[in-house]
């Protein structure tokens, strides 16, 4: 998988990364702690599924939630930007989002928002899914942020 590439890049740039999970579950912490050495690059994993652990975990607000909803952008750089903070890291990735099969309150569609903070700097995607199935869903979701992650990081070296 592609989380070698991302993890021998953040070794040549002594970089760390943390993760904030939500729909992706602990997934994109596992094919990173899968790897030997994996302690080098990865400063942690908070998994916030609920919007209880979202709040008490991440430090976002009840009326954040209620403005953006759970499942959007804004919450996604939220929690990007906690867990870099939190978890004194270089990068901070957040991702929020329904897999489905039931849709969210206030969605038309299953999707993913996905903040990756580096080092202050931004990036945000959204990703569909309504015709996939929930592991599916979940494995595009993981495969894209670890290809975006790459992408970030073979940026670097120019």
């Amino acid at each position: 998988m592609i989380a070698n590439k991302v993890y021998h890049q953040c070794i040549v740039n002594g970089l760390t990364i943390a993760f904030a999970e939500s729909m992706t579950g602990g997934s994109l912490a596992y094919e990173m702690i899968k790897i030997p050495g994996a302690s080098h690059v990865i400063s942690g994993s908070l998994i916030a599924y609920s919007i209880e652990q979202k709040i008490k975990l991440l430090d976002l607000s009840k009326t954040e939630i209620d403005e953006f909803g759970v499942v959007s952008e804004h919450v996604a750089v939220s929690m990007a930007k906690s867990v870099r903070t939190q978890l004194k890291s270089d990068m901070g990735v957040g991702v929020t989002g329904n897999a489905g099969p039931d849709k969210q309150a206030f969605t038309s569609h299953l999707e993913a928002w996905i903040a990756i903070d580096d080092q202050g700097e931004i990036s945000t995607y959204q990703l569909t899914f309504d015709q996939l199935s929930r592991f599916k869903a979940i494995r595009k979701t993981v495969e894209f942020v670890y290809q975006q992650l790459n992408l970030i990081l073979l940026k670097k070296q120019f």
